[in-house]
């Protein structure tokens, strides 16, 4: 089943994070006394902050992880009742702690200090080896960060995860400290949101969505499950995070035909943001994806507010709707040769790197694929992609096409 990582808004998602928290602290890992709470849920003051947010994972509708997420108060915030962070506070408001460690170090300068905390990271045991998983969720946390204003992040996590936090650019403030209440020791560590947010997207260019970052939630898929269904009605857009997804339709013969295979950074479903239309063609992970996703209520509202957002995915429908009237053309009045041509670019266009050879180029489809993309009969196919592989272009099998860079 696919993982969903979201911001809990509702009653319910939030006492989904009480609960996941007891279970896993409580009752799997014995801490805080290993006997069951009142009521199963692990809740402390903070909970009840309107500056508290919690990051929950979904199998199914089963919770399989929980984040808290914290922005700072007169109140202070619970890490600063494990650790004294006055010094490392001071200093990060002379800017002597960089809001960012890129380029030079530059520092904050005038730019206001907000302090955020994140803790309370709670994973059930039989997805604790799930480092994708723990990946989204870190990701997930980034955005909420970015997303209500937290400038620097203090944390005073068990010692168990702290590598964790030091594998995302935190910086360990002293060694570990035994907390008799937890049952456990635990280490103080800060770090930056912009290194954070930097580490949750780094490498991937900006997409139509980059606008509504702050905004995605994150789901998390095995080779093999669906993402949809050609005729679901959607509600969601995807951004491809990390993995590939392959988008495909059913032929009026009844055959399945891949129209494109997609990497990370590309966007698809993205017509569910504007209309209540079904799903034209089904979407697969063909491998182990994780995605981001937009759902339209919030693409919708935030384009009331902002609609200068909007323009760069409309250069996408643009894009697409040129792409598919020249298929289109192609399909109705070229004869056979010049749609095999196309097809060809087609298929090389949608090709990705070949592993097992390098200097190659991999299209996941043979001649009868390769046939349908072209609108013609498999034999015409099979003899065109000889040709092209006698005249040392391609090579090609039942199921794929490769092509030599």
């Amino acid at each position: 089943m696919p993982i969903h990582i979201k911001l809990a808004k509702t009653a319910k998602e939030i006492d989904d994070a009480l609960w996941l928290r007891h279970e896993v602290f409580v009752m799997e890992d014995g801490k805080f006394g290993g006997e069951a709470l009142h009521g199963h849920r692990l809740v402390d003051r903070f909970d009840a902050f309107p500056s508290a947010y919690h990051v929950v994972a979904y199998e199914d509708e089963q919770p399989i992880a929980a984040m808290r997420l914290l922005k700072d108060s007169d109140l202070g915030m619970p890490c600063d009742e494990l650790f004294d962070f006055s010094t490392c506070r001071a200093q990060a408001r002379a800017g002597e702690i960089p809001v960012s460690k890129r380029g030079n170090g530059s520092k904050a300068g005038p730019a206001p200090v907000e302090f955020g905390s994140a803790g309370m990271l709670a994973i059930r045991g039989p997805w604790r080896r799930r480092r994708d998983v723990i990946r989204a969720m870190f990701r997930m946390a980034a955005t909420v960060c970015h997303r209500y204003g937290a400038t620097h992040i203090l944390v005073a996590v068990n010692y168990e995860t702290a590598g964790m936090y030091r594998r995302l650019g935190f910086t360990q403030l002293s060694e570990k400290i035994w907390v008799e209440e937890i049952g456990n020791h635990i280490i103080p560590l800060v770090g930056t949101t912009e290194d954070f947010v930097d580490w949750a997207f780094a490498g991937l260019q900006d997409t139509a969505l980059s606008a509504f970052q702050d905004s995605f939630e994150r789901m998390v898929y095995r080779a093999g499950e669906t993402v949809f269904l050609e005729g679901d009605i959607g509600e969601h857009a995807f951004v491809v995070d990390s993995g590939e997804v392959r988008i495909a339709r059913q032929h009026e013969t009844g055959e399945e035909l891949t129209l494109t295979h997609l990497k990370r950074g590309e966007l698809f479903g993205e017509l569910a943001l504007i209309d209540w239309q079904p799903r034209s063609a089904s979407a697969v992970a063909v491998t182990d994806s994780e995605l981001m996703t937009l759902d339209r209520e919030t693409f919708q509202s935030q384009l009331r507010t902002n609609p200068e957002h909007c323009l760069q995915l409309f250069r996408v429908f643009s894009q697409r709707v040129r792409a598919m009237d020249e298929l289109a053309m192609v399909l109705a009045f070229a004869p056979s040769a010049q749609r095999l041509d196309f097809a060809l670019e087609v298929a090389r266009q949608q090709a990705s790197p070949d592993r097992a050879n390098p200097g190659h180029l991999l299209f996941r489809g043979g001649p009868r694929e390769f046939a349908l993309l072209a609108a013609v009969e498999e034999q015409a196919a099979l003899e065109f992609l000889e040709s092209e592989a006698e005249a040392s272009r391609l090579e090609f099998s039942q199921k794929h096409i490769s092509f030599p860079v």
